[in-house]
């Protein structure tokens, strides 16, 4: 068994060197083959030089430098796409997802293509952010019929998943509820599993900022638009 772990990264020097070291621990006693791809988002301060420090002292890791700010959906697309494992999944290099958790998820592909992690908890919100992600589960539960109960945490998906769809969101909020939604068009199995969620200790997030959350929405309405006009694919109709 083999995996890729993605990590965009934009500005985040204090974290970079805690994250990777407790991924390389973790991933070392759970699988036999893995890599760790580093998408370094043109950040302003060190993160890119120190991934390729980290890469230089340590094979597993690739790092890919962006020539200009493209923004985290960009960058998790960017690492699926480069992956070359059998399994992917992506993290927040504040290290949201303990990657030792794992251990939880891998037995669910005996049933299921994606493992979907639903957060127990979320500490280090801001009522305001608690609210964004309440209303944001709703308001896709609302437009679409693939209704999880957690759209936005992590996510592990068999390798076949992201070479078969086409995500054409590029903002952070809905980059993933598309790809899991196409994912289920066209047949693939998902499952959910509750993990903790672990708060950012350094630097600030950015999900929430308007900007985001309004192209976010914009994406959902212009994917919501196509798929009722059956012009994404689905199940049985491939070759239509």
């Amino acid at each position: 068994m083999s995996i890729s772990v993605i990590y965009p990264a934009y500005n985040e020097e204090k974290n970079i060197v805690s994250t990777i070291d407790c991924t390389l621990s973790a991933l070392q006693a759970l699988v036999s083959d893995f890599e760790i791809v580093i998408i370094d988002d043109a950040s302003k301060d060190r993160t890119g030089a120190i991934a390729d420090e980290l890469a230089a002292r340590h094979k597993q890791i690739r790092v890919i430098h962006q020539p200009q700010n493209m923004g985290q959906g960009v960058g998790i697309i960017t690492g699926f796409k480069a992956a070359s494992m059998d399994l992917l999944i992506h993290n927040g290099m504040d290290y949201p997802f303990d990657v030792a958790d794992l251990n939880l998820m891998l037995p669910l592909l005996s049933k299921a293509d994606i493992v979907v992690a639903i957060r127990k908890g979320r500490p280090g919100y801001t009522a305001y952010r608690k609210l964004l992600s309440i209303a944001t589960v709703r308001l896709i539960q609302t437009f679409f019929d693939v209704r999880l109960r957690d759209y936005s945490f992590v996510q592990l998906y068999r390798r076949q998943v992201w070479h078969d769809i086409e995500v054409e969101a590029r903002s952070t909020g809905f980059l993933i509820p598309e790809a899991l939604i196409r994912a289920r068009d066209l047949g693939y199995r998902l499952a959910e599993v509750d993990i903790e969620y672990h708060a950012r200790v350094h630097g600030k997030a950015t999900a929430g900022k308007p900007s985001v959350v309004a192209r976010s929405l914009l994406d959902l309405l212009r994917f919501w638009a196509k798929r009722i006009a059956g012009k994404t694919p689905r199940k049985g109709r491939m070759n239509a």
